[in-house]
């Protein structure tokens, strides 16, 4: 759920995305559109670049009940603390093979990938570099091939909130619903309805973690609906339990509850997104964790292709009084190909804690394909 598909009159994610609720391994239709409406226009007759947007640049001809994808990111990072000598580091985001099967009614889709850092909550194996990752693997069932009812089981995404590229957004890292590695094993039933869309989940775990003492069990849901043209309402609410926290060591009860936004503004090339979340977790003999996170996006489309997005985040959350965080993201994006962009975020973050706040300055310079 992104600013990019509203702004050309898409509310819903499921024509893009084998995922309904969006994310994730995209389809063949979304190839051919994101290579008409997304990179820089250079003047050319989109249709004849049609099969430049298949599977390696149309490099392999795929039959049409498999559709095969990959992601290749790359990061440099430099960070400066008070105190703290600069870092700098690359680090490979993503390195991700995926394909989706479609049958009849059914469809199976997952990924596959290597992460040399990071990525824990996703790893097959048991390392902390080095590993094998599977970030999705489900199996899905349409009642009708143009059905907009679909039931689930594997590994998912939660549906909740605004699926964010940006998975270190307070938003997303404090309220654990990230695209990175945060997805949970589980059932879902999504559907849409005219105006209206959305999925429950039952969440049985991260089958990746063990032992099952650390598994949380629960739900999360979403309800979104298109109120006007362009714009873009929505809820969503998630609880949880896991007989072992794996930060505390005790039982702990998780609830995220809050609204959220997209709105394509009567100007078109400027997209408004918007979240804020109420976080609560309850540990046994221990204080309440509770509080408040939210981000609002500016995202503005100079040219066809190229985008500068400010963004404006605000936490208070804690088990105590403590100072307020706040940060701010000065972004640039250049899709400069079919499939292809390059992307630079300056960030602040001034960090509250109970005693005071920290300042960390944070460059990010990135680059993506999508295969």
């Amino acid at each position: 759920m992104r600013g990019a598909p509203i702004r050309h009159n898409y509310v819903g994610c499921g024509a893009c995305h084998a995922d309904p609720s969006g994310a994730g391994p995209i389809t063949r239709y979304a190839r051919q559109v994101s290579g008409n409406f997304i990179p820089m226009a250079d003047g050319s007759d989109p249709a004849k670049g049609a099969d430049s947007v298949e599977f390696l640049f149309g490099a392999v001809k795929m039959p049409e009940w498999l559709e095969l994808g990959g992601n290749v990111r790359v990061l440099s990072l430099s960070q400066k603390s008070p105190g703290v000598p600069l870092t700098k580091r690359l680090i490979w985001m993503q390195l991700d093979g995926e394909a989706t099967v479609n049958v009849s009614n059914f469809v199976a889709s997952g990924t596959l990938g290597y992460a040399p850092e990071g990525a824990l909550g996703a790893t097959l194996m048991r390392g902390t570099q080095d590993n094998l990752v599977s970030r999705q693997h489900w199996l899905g069932y349409r009642p009708s091939e143009t059905s907009e009812l679909m039931f689930r089981a594997g590994r998912m995404n939660l549906p909740f909130g605004i699926r964010s590229l940006e998975h270190t957004l307070w938003t997303r890292k404090l309220t654990r619903t990230n695209i990175n590695d945060e997805q949970q094993y589980g059932v879902s039933a999504y559907f849409g309805a005219g105006p209206l869309r959305g999925e429950l989940m039952g969440i049985v775990g991260n089958l990746q973690l063990r032992p099952d003492l650390y598994r949380e069990r629960g739900y999360s849901v979403y309800l979104e609906a298109e109120t006007f043209d362009g714009l873009a309402l929505g809820v969503s609410s998630l609880v949880t339990h896991r007989k072992l926290d794996t930060v505390t060591l005790k039982e702990t009860w998780r609830q995220v509850h809050g609204g959220f936004g997209r709105w394509a503004t009567p100007l078109k090339s400027l997209v408004l997104l918007g979240e804020c979340d109420y976080l609560f977790e309850s540990s046994r003999d221990s204080y309440y964790r509770r509080g408040v996170v939210s981000y609002m996006q500016a995202d503005w489309e100079l040219l066809q292709g190229i985008h500068v997005l400010a963004t404006g985040e605000v936490n208070h959350i804690g088990v105590r009084k403590r100072y307020w965080s706040y940060a701010g993201w000065l972004s640039y994006a250049w899709f400069l190909a079919p499939h292809a962009d390059v992307r630079l975020d300056g960030i602040y973050q001034s960090l509250g804690s109970a005693v005071g706040k920290a300042g960390v300055y944070t460059v990010l310079l990135q680059g993506h394909v999508n295969l």
